[in-house]
């Protein structure tokens, strides 16, 4: 819907008042869709008001539309969020007194016959519910603390409500029904545009909102969707499968801060400002990604990037790396082993100097040793590595097979047993599994050592942990590592005076899969890499051979003649 017909659609409803916006950001978010919408901030930024006004409006545009609105606890969507939508600048009785509300059932009808349905995600069934609702609209607020699956599910629910009318007069304000965008394909009747939306405050750059709405998220720009067909069949072109992206899919965050909100107090702004910079960052300031209980800091100068990107890093030509691996670098696999989570695998290089390079990525979820095995093996190829390690769990024998004990690493391994090809075997060896130990190591290879020279910008002050980051000319390269390694938190075990306290644990709920790899390689302690010799290997025919000739050359073994040291007498008294 455009600003334009946005702007009509208000004037075109008798009652509605003029909107005296407390910020441009929220009377953007007013008028964007009908596609999914996110509104992203800080506390007190009017967000949550924002999306209820849509609601509202759309509901009293469209007469027997219906719509939710969800919250993951009852209580909070109770004292807040419904709190919030009955205000009366926004909802007065006016609008359903000859409706119903009743909270008690968690509905309202307004006087045109629309519904709102209030729902929380703490009750059991919800998901079952949610499986078989009709609705045309919804609204999630405080989402980040919402699975993705509830989202993707409602997403599949919208456009189901057919009893939604397009009023005749507004059609016609709008070109009639041939410039209607949205018609059923059999009656050709006009339908309600439907109107996904989220409220939300920041979280880690690793959560569902962050990689579909951010526009800086690799997967909010990447061609990585299928374009389905009404059967669900693969639509191609040109003999290529068609792929979009969430961008295109019309995904928009807009992201608001607290000071944004010209309808805050002063009061409020200044409390929330005395608070320390981890809370101000999220909750005024409204930017994604948690410092607080961070474990590491990755410098750009860690990140090596296809030198066509754009993307924050230092830029490389991959070519001339990877033959640089080849030549001087040890080479090391280091596996994490998932049965439905991911199995990670990366691939490290270290050089003579020391620094660690971890040039490769395999990660996927929900596949068999077998497929992983294969998939390793290709990536591999024409490579040698001095040690490949994986997670020590793997080796335990917690299963029957073949007349005994049996282990994942057993899985990995076994050519003889399985019927697997010889040739994807893969002998792994258990890596150290020392948390505490490693953080330390790990911190100590990112943070910039300014007596260190840079390996690839030759200049002072360098990490000695680099990622080589994917890209279109190295489309294995990091993408999980790098996120992992930064999204590493410590576990929130209370709070003093308003700031968080941390216990020595890892945050469970923060995927590692990716990190532990990284984890077991740095405790491995891996050698910095030999110089490459200019002459023959040593106890080569051609070494000995050298050392003949040169015996020759000297004419036999060449005696050097040491003066005896002069012997001192004791001198008697």
């Amino acid at each position: 819907m455009s600003t334009n017909s946005a702007r009509r659609h208000m004037t075109s409803i008798e009652g509605i008042k003029p909107v005296d916006w407390a910020s441009d950001k929220q009377e953007d978010a007013f008028y964007y869709g009908p596609y999914p919408l996110c509104c992203s901030g800080g506390f007190g930024s009017a967000k949550t008001f924002s999306l209820c006004l849509k609601a509202l409006y759309v509901s009293a545009l469209f007469p027997n539309n219906r719509g939710l609105i969800a919250r993951k606890v009852w209580d909070e969507l109770k004292k807040t969020t419904m709190s919030t939508f009955f205000k009366t600048d926004l909802c007065d009785s006016s609008y359903y007194d000859e409706g119903r509300r009743s909270d008690t059932e968690k509905s309202l009808k307004l006087n045109n016959g629309s519904e709102i349905l209030w729902m929380h995600m703490d009750d059991p069934e919800t998901e079952n519910v949610i499986r078989g609702i009709e609705i045309n609209w919804f609204i999630l607020d405080q989402a980040e603390e919402i699975s993705e699956e509830i989202f993707d599910l409602l997403m599949t629910r919208l456009g189901r409500w057919d009893k939604a009318e397009v009023p005749e007069h507004y059609l016609e304000s709008q070109g009639g029904i041939e410039k209607w965008p949205w018609v059923h394909p059999n009656n050709n009747k006009a339908l309600v545009p439907t109107y996904p939306m989220i409220a939300c405050n920041p979280d880690t750059e690793l959560h569902w909102i962050y990689r579909r709405f951010h526009p800086e998220s690799d997967e909010f720009s990447k061609r990585s969707i299928p374009v389905l067909d009404r059967v669900g069949k693969q639509i191609t072109r040109e003999g290529m499968p068609l792929m979009t992206s969430y961008k295109r899919l019309g995904y928009r965050m807009i992201q608001m801060a607290s000071y944004d909100n010209k309808h805050l107090p002063d009061q409020n702004l200044a409390l929330m400002m005395q608070k320390d910079e981890t809370f101000r960052r999220r909750f005024v300031h409204g930017h994604w990604g948690i410092p607080e209980g961070q474990i590491h800091t990755v410098d750009n100068g860690s990140i090596l990037r296809c030198e066509h990107d754009n993307n924050p890093g230092v830029p490389v030509a991959f070519d001339d790396l990877l033959s640089y691996f080849h030549q001087f670098c040890s080479l090391y696999r280091v596996m994490d082993h998932g049965d439905a989570s991911p199995t990670c695998c990366l691939w490290f290089a270290v050089d003579r100097e020391g620094n660690v390079f971890c040039y490769r990525e395999y990660y996927e979820p929900n596949l068999l040793v077998s497929q992983h095995r294969a998939a390793i093996t290709f990536l591999s190829e024409g490579e040698s590595y001095k040690a490949d390690l994986a997670d020590p769990a793997i080796f335990y024998k917690t299963q029957q097979k073949h007349g005994g004990r049996w282990s994942v690493a057993d899985e990995y391994s076994d050519w003889r047993n399985s019927g697997l090809p010889r040739e994807t075997a893969i002998s792994w060896q258990p890596a150290d599994n020392n948390e505490m130990g490693t953080r330390n190591r790990i911190s100590e290879a990112l943070k910039v050592d300014s007596s260190r020279v840079h390996p690839i910008t030759k200049e002072k002050g360098s990490p000695s942990l680099f990622f080589v980051m994917k890209s279109g000319i190295h489309p294995n390269g990091c993408e999980y590592t790098l996120r992992e390694t930064r999204m590493a938190r410590r576990k929130k075990v209370g709070s003093k005076e308003g700031k968080a306290l941390f216990g020595d644990e890892r945050d469970p709920k923060i995927s590692d899969h990716a990190y532990d790899p990284v984890r077991y390689m740095i405790a491995s302690r891996a050698p910095a890499s030999k110089p490459v010799l200019s002459g023959p290997p040593p106890n080569s025919w051609a070494a000995v051979n050298n050392d003949l000739q040169r015996f020759q050359r000297r004419k036999g073994f060449k005696v050097v003649a040491r003066r005896a040291k002069p012997r001192h007498r004791r001198q008697r008294f």
